[in-house]
């Protein structure tokens, strides 16, 4: 990258004739259309380099050089980005890392190429995920976070998920998007459908998340399946309300970190026993079911067309 900018640099100090020379290869069009690319995708700094190369092969050097120390700007918010969440994951405050993580996933990069994203979101139990989710419904022309959410949903292997990112990517102009959807459909195409269905849980969806009925020692609630998380949780609000009301007692909080739940109803027939759900203040959910709890009833799958999570052996 400091190659490129290094020649787009010299570039400004270009003649006159070489930019005239390259600007029969590259129109006002191209321009335009580089632009609008940049606007859908404000985190590829490829895009924004292309676009300054076209600008100066017009011999617009101003708007080259305006673009060319905005997209500069951009690349160093996403490395120091990255550069906090690392010094946090030394604090051992994993929620501020995921949150600076999940912001340079907004800037541009790419959790597929730098690993850190998904190891602090393993070690945060999804947090960097649920950022994203977040910001992607406040951002929701950034590509760089439908992109992000759907290769942290295929690196835990939950094509499902990755599904609806990758087609609002795609939706939003990212061609790469495309060839993903095509991938993912695919491989959805191969169900293993020899297991027994030995259950099925009913789902809707909110705010894009799957979401199930269920009783929390007996107190009707809703709770979030997130299959990228490696821990269930639950949020302090309800944490508060459940001790009030003495669904759980101060001897169910351990270590002031978690709760543990004795009975987790998911329908009548289906029960999950002592589940401990991490402790989580400001959580924008009730609570969150990761799919490793889920997978102590058997192996878990997703019919979308019934609307239900069936369980099989």
């Amino acid at each position: 990258m400091r190659k490129i900018i290094l020649s787009i640099l010299i570039l400004l100090w270009a003649s006159p004739t070489v930019c005239t020379v390259q600007s029969a290869k590259r129109p006002k069009m191209e321009i335009e259309r580089l632009k609008a690319a940049v606007q859908r995708s404000p985190g590829d700094m490829n895009l924004w380099c292309s676009l300054v190369e076209a600008q100066l092969a017009t011999g617009d050097t101003t708007s080259a050089e305006q673009n060319l120390n905005y997209s500069l700007k951009m690349e160093e918010t996403a490395c120091l980005y990255m550069h906090k969440a690392r010094i946090c994951v030394n604090r051992q405050d994993l929620y501020a890392a995921a949150r600076h993580a999940a912001s340079a996933v907004r800037m541009g990069l790419k959790p597929a190429e730098d690993s850190t994203v998904y190891y602090i979101d393993s070690l945060s139990g999804g947090y960097v995920y649920l950022c994203m989710q977040r910001m992607a419904k406040e951002d929701k022309k950034n590509v760089s976070l439908w992109v992000g959410l759907g290769q942290i949903a295929c690196m835990h292997g939950d094509t499902a998920a990755a599904l609806p990112y990758y087609e609002a990517a795609y939706h939003l102009g990212d061609s790469i998007a495309g060839v993903m959807i095509a991938q993912l459909k695919v491989s959805r195409q191969q169900p293993d459908d020899e297991r027994e269905v030995i259950a099925e849980i009913p789902y809707t969806y909110q705010s894009e998340m799957l979401e199930v009925k269920c009783r929390l020692n007996g107190l009707a609630i809703r709770a979030t399946i997130d299959t990228t998380a490696t821990q269930s949780s639950i949020s302090d609000v309800e944490t508060k309300f459940m001790l009030k009301n003495e669904y759980i007692s101060k001897d169910d909080i351990r270590d002031n970190t978690s709760v543990m739940v004795k009975r987790m109803e998911l329908t009548d027939t289906i029960l999950l026993e002592n589940v401990l759900l991490q402790y989580i203040a400001n959580q924008d959910y009730a609570v969150v079911l990761c799919l490793r709890d889920l997978e102590r009833l058997g192996h878990v799958r997703i019919n979308e067309r019934k609307r239900v999570i069936e369980i099989t052996r």
